[in-house]
């Protein structure tokens, strides 16, 4: 067992842990729906602090093993595109940066919430809200994009032009196909856990892949 494959099997559990972090953010009583994003919701006040802390905890053990996997991606795609290599690393920095911080607000969101409800109307905790989302909105696109969609990308291309040496048929393993995936289970009314920790499950199976055919 070398270094890349050692990397994705840790990857392969973190990102699983990651994966679970989405869990409590959504309403227990119900079929698993979208995280909430800008407006608060009123389940959030049946439940107990612990729920949200626990998703902040979730992530926060997660997403450093998430991170680690997308590295050393890079570093085997450099060794035959120096180019992209490059450019997966600093998108990977940028994601590192941005990543927990998405987290944090939506943990933070709730735990307000349950503060403010019985001594605001709805209409101010909706202003208060909306402050918030005016800091977080630009960090919290940018750790999407980057985290979900170019990583996909680029680790796409590498494998099509060769860089990152694995079967084509890797081409599927992708967070877009996971997601799609995810979202057939949804539409049959089954319980699934975060996209995005399902998606870095993906780039670990690819690294150990590609760790196994050095």
């Amino acid at each position: 067992m070398n270094v890349y494959v050692a990397t994705g099997i840790i990857g392969l559990i973190s990102s699983f842990v990651a994966a679970l972090a989405d869990v409590p953010l959504v309403n227990p009583k119900e079929k698993y729906d979208q995280i909430p994003g800008k407006h608060p919701v009123k389940w959030w006040r049946d439940v107990t602090d612990k729920r949200f802390e626990l998703s902040f905890w979730l992530s926060f053990l997660g997403q450093p093993g998430t991170y680690l996997v997308m590295w050393m991606l890079a570093v085997l795609i450099s060794k035959n595109s120096p180019g992209l290599g490059l450019a997966l690393k600093i998108n990977t920095f940028i994601g590192c940066y941005t990543g927990l911080l998405c987290h944090v607000v939506y943990c933070m969101k709730p735990l307000l919430y349950r503060r403010l409800y019985k001594k605001l109307d709805d209409k101010e905790v909706e202003e208060a809200f909306s402050a918030l989302d005016k800091v977080s909105q630009v960090p919290m696109t940018i750790g999407f994009v980057t985290l979900w969609l170019v990583t996909t990308i680029i680790v796409v291309s590498a494998i099509i032009n060769g860089s990152l040496e694995v079967p084509k048929i890797c081409l599927l393993i992708n967070p877009v196909t996971s997601t799609a995936f995810l979202l057939i289970l949804k539409k049959c009314n089954v319980r699934i856990i975060g996209a995005l920790g399902v998606g870095f499950m993906m780039f670990s199976i690819l690294l150990i892949i590609a760790g196994f055919r050095i």
